[in-house]
């Protein structure tokens, strides 16, 4: 049996040790926080350049998990280059929309969760049973552009806050290939 055992390990542990030991986990929540800065970084002045250009009732949109909330760090604390983000957008009388990935049906508390985390909430959409996760995103952008909305800006971690368009600017936050939600 414990040549058995040997030859099993004599397999395993090449691989092991190939495999980086870090491979499945995330960085630390001070990295985080400054990769985050670092993909808002100009946001504020996007802002201030694009609102006195109008064209209609201009709008932003945000991700909720890890992009305005910091779901996997801190729940439920807001993501501060986000929330300063959104704020400055009001303050500019731009509308801050949520658009997540979250079930339509399971949004009733979270509303109250994104005004408790300083947020000002002029809509929020999330998807539909049996919708892909990058097409709930598509058409909720689409419902606020059809409403008369103008989407200056979409915040997102991951590339479905992305696709499809509807908006002009863009601003991806990190996901780490897909390990943050």
């Amino acid at each position: 049996m414990t040549r058995a055992l040997l030859a099993v390990l004599s397999l395993i542990l090449p691989v092991l040790a190939a495999a980086p030991a870090d491979a499945a986990t995330l960085p630390s929540k001070s990295q985080w926080q400054a990769d985050v800065r670092q993909a808002m970084q100009g946001s504020v002045t996007y802002l201030d350049r694009r609102v006195p250009q109008g064209g209609g009732p201009l709008a932003i949109v945000l991700d909720i998990d890890n992009t305005s909330l910091a779901t996997h760090y801190a729940w439920p604390q807001p993501v501060r280059p986000t929330l300063r983000f959104a704020r400055h957008a009001h303050a500019l009388g731009v509308g801050v929309f949520f658009v997540t990935g979250r079930y339509q049906d399971s949004l009733h508390g979270v509303r109250r969760t994104l005004k408790q985390a300083g947020y000002t909430v002029t809509g929020m959409c999330g998807r539909r049973h049996g919708e892909a996760l990058a097409h709930g995103k598509q058409r909720c952008r689409r419902q606020i552009t059809h409403a008369g909305w103008r989407i200056i800006a979409d915040v997102g971690n991951r590339a479905s806050d992305l696709v499809g368009g509807n908006y002009e600017r863009g601003f991806r936050l990190p996901s780490y290939g897909g390990k943050l939600s």
